[in-house]
Formats: structure tokens, C-alpha cells, sequence
């Protein structure tokens, strides 16, 4: 393009060496943002490939959920390392596993404290198929479960209470399958309300986890299990977690999550995983199915995200890690996650976005890709109710949506479901920008951290009902119909190859994608900053226009978008030479549009 512009020199244009300049003007007013995105580009990619230390984010990511945490520890609390899972082993160092019936003659109800006075002892004296009703009253225990295929139950979920007093670690660890936990409420633990780790089948039913240090309702690296009816409160990573399983089997329905860092988190989760019919509100951010490499098998893929309420977040009076911050104020995000599905949720007055789909770095840079975004009412968010980052993979779809605001502009045309235009990654590098400042900001010195433990104690919670009758399976709601097909993801999702799921680097996908963003999105924007520019310039030159002539060609060109700049410089009298106006409105924009169809037809053989 620069040959094209410095022969629109001085003899060319009429008007005398001293203007000269004013086509130069304009091509550096299109390379500046050429050169700031090569920057931008250039430090992401040497994230990616390890060039750069990485070291404060690096360090700051690798906290992972089962690591022990020190940020918002109020002054005075125990050292929170004795609350870290890995310290917690059933007797004989294994993980009890499930015999999948119940032995004969199991079935006993073992009353606290009628029978037994403690919950501990009551669940060390359990068997497979027993039931622990646990009466009305305060317990400060942290109750470590060795026992498969046993109940716990409250007899009360509002009068039934483990309280931490902000010493002991949590209120249950469950070392071991299928242990269902109902009808109570877990406050003032160091770490967690209700923790499950490595099991295959658990159940939290009619649950309250308030004000806890780190996450209120929490399985890890577990399968096949099911939350529901429960609320969640005042944890500064997140009310409701299910992280490092594919595929997880795992279900997420009616359950309330507010006052949080995260309304929910699930690093590195997915495949035949659903939240639905659940209201996520006043969290610092709402839903947050996430890549990290602080845990394994990343990325976070496969996650159904339906016909939930997702309102109000952006709390910044609510307890949050550093690492909760960067999307503070966004209702539902898949930061650097893969093939999930956002579909049917009412999402309103979130501060910053709606939903957004946006990389994450952490060790890697993490593209997020093939998410489908479609028949959501989003409205009142603070910057867009749609949005996508950049640098971004491909197929992330928009369609159907009730949405007033995108960004970047016409997300729904440029990235339509069922059209190949979604494998043009596009996107806007300033929402990236603004959540990696973010994070550093959360990070330094200044951040102020709310003591989770003042966070108001929540109302009453409906009791569940039946208290007096059996137990029951892991699974108690359906799993939508139809709703997951081939590789435990969602049917809705377009296909792709094992390209989408790896992190930034020199591959071929990731540098189809970033030509892609560059060419197919922030160049044409750019294009048309240099038509603005060139057009103010020339008017301030202009000599034979009245001040007034001036001035109304200019309303013209800021006024009308696209057309208004068009019309000035081939009806409005310009003095720049054909060939440069030719070249500047049409033949640049076309030369972009026609590298961004040939790097489409090149992505569709990389992913």
C-alpha cells in the first residue's frame, strides 16, 4: 500500500509543495495501528511460546484449586496451608471406591447426635447404604468422609450448621464415591462448605455454603454427579465449582450463587456438563468455565450453559482473588474455552459485558474457539451485551440473540451460526487489553481485598422436603434431551480437530487465526480511521472552501458512517489525485476482504 500513496505526491495533487505532507499523513495514520497490534502480537506470541518469563502472571495463575491460598486471608486467620485438600487422606492413603449396590443388610439410619454425638463418628461407623441424619443444632467439625455410597443428611437445612469459626479447613472433604450431602449449612471454613475430590458420583442437595475462603460448593477432578437446590455466598474464587474432569457427567441446576468472586468456576471442565435453571447475581462475575494450565487437562471444553438468569454482577464490594478480577463485571464468560454452548439465558445489567468469549493466559496463551452463542435475551450491560476478544480461534458463532450493543460492531452478521464467516476469529484486541490491565491492577500493592468473612449471612433457604424419607441417587434431575452427542459436547457446536484445543503458538491455526484478526478485522477499522483522517486533514487545507463549506463537510464525514467520507472524496471537490482516492477507499478494503476469503479457505484446513 505505501507505493500506492507516495505517488499521490505534490505534482499530482495541485496543490504545492506545503501539502504535500498530507498524503504521507495518512499513511502513517494507517500503519500506527498496524504497528501497535504487531507489538501486541509479538509479546503474545512469546508468552506462548515461552520467550518471556511470564513471571508475575505465571505465578499468580499457578494457584491452583487444590493449592492452599493466601490472598484475602483476613489479618489474624491460621496460615491457610492447613486447609489445602491434599493434606486430607482417608486412613489407608486410597480413595474408597463404589461397589455399585449397597451390601445386604445396609440401610440403617444413624442418628447425630441420638445415636452418635459427633458427625465424624457417625460417618466413620457408616456402611455402604447408610443414612446420617444430622439434627438441628451448631457443629464445629470438619468432617472428612472415607465411606462410599452413604448419605448425610440435615434435618433442617437452615438449623443444621457447620460452623468453621474461621479455623478449620472445610466443612466436608469426600474422599470417597457416591456420598451425598443434603439439607444443611456450612459457614466460616478457612477453605470450602462442601468439597468433593477425585470421586466418581456425588450429589449436593438443599445446600447453604456462606462466607467460606475459597469456594463455597466444590468438586474436583470428579465425574458423574449432580448440584442442585443449593446457594452459595461470600467465597472470593467461587460459589460453585466443578473443575479438571472430561467428561464430567455432571449437572448444575437450581441453585442461587451471588456475593462470590465467581458466581460459578470450572477450570478445566467439561464434556457432558450443564448449568441450567440457576440465577447468578451481585458476584464480582457470573458464570466462568475456564482454561488454566495451573491444573490439568486443560482446555476447559464441551460446557451447556441454558436457560439461566445471569444479572447484576460486577460487585466490586464482593471478596475476590486477583485472579477472579480480570472479568469483573461480565455476566457469562468462557475465558480461553472451547466448544460450549450459551444458549436461553436472560442476562441483564452486568457492568461491563453480557457474554463475552475471550482468550486466557496463563502459562499459555489459550484461544477460545467453536462457542456457540445463540437465542440469549441480553440487555443494560455496562459496555456490550455481546462481545468477542481478540486474539480469538475460530467458530465462536453469534446468531438469534436479543442484544442492543457488540463489540465489535455487527457481531451477529460477522460471526452468524451456520455461515463459514465465524472462521474469520476477528474480534476487538481492546477487551483483551483491558482484562490483561486488569489483572496486573488486582495484583499490585493497592488491590483491596473484602474479608470474605463479613459478608452479610444470607436469608433462610427452602428446606428440602421429605427429610424423613430414603435416600436417594446421585441423579435426580435429567439430563436435557438431545442436548450432547459425539465426544461428550454439544451437538450445536460445529466440528474441529485437536488444532482448536492447543494454546497460542506457532502453529498453523494460531497464525491463520491472528492473519485473520488482523486483515479480516482491526485493518478494515483501521482503513476507515485513515479515510477520517485524510478527509480532516485535506478540509484544514483547504483554501478554497468557505469556513462554513468546511464545516459541513466535515459534520458530513464524522456524521455518516462510511458514506459520508465516500461522498466527500468523490462529490465534495478533493484535490487528492483519483488514483489515491481509489486506492485509499476502495482498492485497500478490497485487498484486506480478499486476503481474509483466501486465509478462510486456508483455516478450514487447520483446525
Amino acid at each position: 500500500m505505501r507505493p500506492m500513496f507516495a505517488s499521490a505526491g505534490a505534482s499530482r495533487s495541485g496543490w504545492g509543495p506545503r501539502r504535500a505532507w498530507v498524503p504521507r499523513a495518512a499513511t502513517w495514520a494507517m500503519l500506527a495501528p498496524a504497528v501497535g497490534l504487531a507489538v501486541t502480537l509479538a509479546v503474545m506470541l512469546a508468552v506462548a511460546v515461552g520467550a518471556v518469563d511470564g513471571g508475575s502472571v505465571r505465578a499468580a495463575t499457578a494457584q491452583s484449586a487444590r493449592a492452599p491460598r493466601t490472598a484475602g486471608r483476613a489479618p489474624g486467620d491460621s496460615a491457610p496451608g492447613d486447609y489445602a485438600p491434599a493434606a486430607s487422606v482417608c486412613p489407608d492413603s486410597t480413595t474408597p471406591r463404589s461397589t455399585g449396590s449397597p451390601p445386604a443388610g445396609s440401610g440403617r439410619t444413624i442418628h447425630v447426635p441420638g445415636d452418635i454425638s459427633t458427625i465424624q463418628a457417625a460417618v466413620d461407623s457408616a456402611h455402604a447404604g447408610d443414612l446420617v441424619l444430622v439434627a438441628s443444632g451448631t457443629y464445629h467439625e470438619a468432617v472428612l468422609v472415607c465411606t462410599a455410597d452413604i448419605t448425610i443428611r440435615g434435618a433442617d437445612r437452615n438449623a443444621t450448621i457447620l460452623d468453621g469459626q474461621s479455623q478449620l479447613r472445610n466443612g466436608f472433604t469426600v474422599l470417597a464415591d457416591d456420598v451425598v450431602i443434603e439439607n444443611m449449612t456450612a459457614h466460616h471454613y478457612l477453605g470450602n462448605g462442601f468439597f468433593w475430590t477425585d470421586q466418581t458420583g456425588y450429589r449436593g442437595s438443599y445446600l447453604t455454603a456462606y462466607d467460606n475462603g475459597d469456594y463455597g460448593i466444590y468438586a474436583f477432578g470428579s465425574t458423574h454427579g449432580q448440584f442442585d437446590h443449593s446457594y452459595a455466598s461470600g467465597s472470593p474464587d467461587s460459589g460453585f465449582y466443578i473443575g479438571q474432569c472430561f467428561p464430567c457427567d455432571a449437572l448444575i441446576t437450581n441453585v442461587t450463587s451471588e456475593w462470590n468472586g465467581l458466581g460459578y468456576s470450572g477450570t478445566n471442565a467439561g464434556g457432558n456438563l450443564v448449568i441450567e435453571n440457576s440465577e447468578w447475581d451481585r458476584n464480582a462475575a457470573g458464570i466462568v468455565p475456564n482454561t488454566l494450565d495451573s491444573e490439568r487437562m486443560p482446555p476447559e471444553r464441551g460446557t451447556a450453559i441454558i436457560h439461566n438468569y445471569v444479572h447484576d454482577n460486577g460487585n466490586l464490594d464482593a471478596p475476590a482473588f486477583a485472579l477472579e478480577r480480570p472479568p469483573l463485571g461480565i455476566g457469562i464468560t468462557v475465558p480461553g474455552g472451547d466448544f460450549n454452548y450459551i444458549a436461553d439465558n436472560r442476562v441483564e445489567r452486568n457492568s461491563l459485558y453480557g457474554i463475552a468469549i475471550i482468550g486466557n493466559v496463563d502459562a499459555n496463551f489459550w484461544l477460545a474457539s467453536g462457542n456457540v452463542v445463540t437465542h440469549n435475551v441480553i440487555r443494560a450491560s455496562g459496555s456490550a451485551d455481546l462481545a468477542l476478544a481478540a486474539p480469538i480461534g475460530a467458530n465462536n458463532c453469534f446468531s438469534d440473540n436479543q442484544a442492543t450493543s457488540t463489540l465489535p460492531p455487527l457481531l451477529e452478521v460477522t460471526h452468524a451460526c451456520g455461515t463459514p464467516l465465524p472462521l474469520n476469529g476477528g474480534g476487538d484486541f481492546g477487551i483483551t487489553e483491558k482484562l490483561l490491565a486488569r489483572f496486573v491492577n488486582a495484583s499490585g500493592p493497592n488491590a483491596r481485598i473484602r474479608d470474605y468473612r463479613t459478608v452479610p449471612a444470607p436469608a433462610p433457604q427452602p428446606t428440602m422436603p421429605g427429610v424423613d424419607g430414603p435416600t436417594g441417587p446421585i441423579f435426580t434431575a435429567a439430563f436435557p434431551s438431545g442436548l450432547f452427542g459425539q465426544g461428550a459436547l454439544p451437538t450445536a457446536v460445529a466440528p474441529g480437530g485437536a488444532a482448536m484445543l492447543a494454546p497460542l503458538g506457532f502453529t498453523g491455526y494460531s497464525v491463520v487465526q491472528i492473519l485473520l484478526s488482523l486483515y479480516g478485522n482491526l485493518l478494515l477499522f483501521a482503513l476507515y480511521a485513515a479515510w477520517l483522517a485524510v478527509a480532516f486533514v485535506e478540509l484544514a487545507h483547504r483554501d478554497d472552501l468557505a469556513s462554513g463549506r468546511r464545516l459541513g463537510w466535515g459534520a458530513l464525514v464524522v456524521g455518516v458512517p462510511i458514506l459520508g467520507p465516500i461522498v466527500y472524496y468523490f462529490a465534495g471537490g478533493s484535490k487528492l489525485s483519483q488514483r489515491f482516492r481509489l486506492g485509499l477507499v476502495v482498492g485497500a478494503p478490497v485487498l484486506c476482504l480478499v486476503i481474509t476469503a483466501i486465509l478462510m479457505v486456508i483455516a478450514n484446513f487447520t483446525l
